[in-house]
């Protein structure tokens, strides 16, 4: 029998499992919506800045604060090409590899496959990995698909005894560790920053509504691009 310690190590990995599959799924599904839908509306809009910038800068040579709004402008519309080339591509994946990952995944976190104690937890990352599957959300279901592999939840007592308590007890705080710096960094993504901004809101909604802001801009800085003809 466990310790009370690792059991309740247990207990705070199989949430922080939950916790990174739910916010897998949500942040991926803004994730590619924006991808799909805003990110070339915005690329478009730090261009047309940058533009603009640069010639009020060539028209007024002597202007340092131009010069600098165009360096500024330059490395902002940069930096977003090069986030954008950076970003995880689902391209390639076939659909039966996707589907291998998906059931591969599913028998590591079925409410039926795992120890008693941790169906709850189980069964909320059973649905977001579904969630994910069915939305065709290739880097979502990896990433879940990678975290079960790496810590699963706990199976039931036929299965093979675990480590030492010594050993168990180390790796379980890595692994707890480990979770809670990956849902940090997913919580500090610009996707899911943007999807707590809008409270309430679904991925629709929230790219809907940016889709919108940026083709206003778009407008105006083309009007003010005709206006200098």
């Amino acid at each position: 029998m466990m310790q009370p310690d690792l059991q309740e190590l247990r207990r705070s990995l199989a949430g922080r499992l939950q916790e990174k599959a739910e916010l897998e799924q949500q942040v991926r599904a803004l994730q590619s919506q924006y991808e799909e839908e805003v990110a070339p509306l915005q690329e478009e809009v730090l261009r047309l800045q940058m533009k603009r910038l640069k010639e009020a800068a060539q028209a007024r040579m002597r202007s340092a604060r131009l010069r600098n709004a165009y360096h500024d402008a330059q490395d902002a519309y940069e930096e977003f090409q090069e986030q954008r080339a950076a970003a995880p591509s689902s391209a390639g994946a076939s659909e039966e590899d996707l589907k291998a990952t998906y059931r591969r995944a599913t028998k590591l976190c079925h409410p039926d496959a795992v120890a008693d104690p941790y169906h709850e937890e189980a069964a909320a990352t059973f649905q977001a990995l579904e969630s994910a599957y069915d939305a065709d959300q290739t880097e979502a279901v990896r990433a879940i698909a990678e975290d079960l592999d790496t810590w699963g939840f706990p199976r039931p007592p036929s299965a093979p005894a675990d480590r030492s308590d010594v050993h168990a007890e180390a790796s379980l705080r890595r692994a707890v560790s480990d979770l809670k710096a990956s849902i940090e960094q997913l919580r500090a993504s610009e996707a899911y920053r943007t999807a707590t901004e809008s409270a309430g809101a679904d991925a629709e909604s929230v790219v809907g509504a940016r889709k919108q802001a940026l083709l206003q801009k778009l407008r105006e800085l083309k009007r003010r691009q005709r206006a200098r003809f």
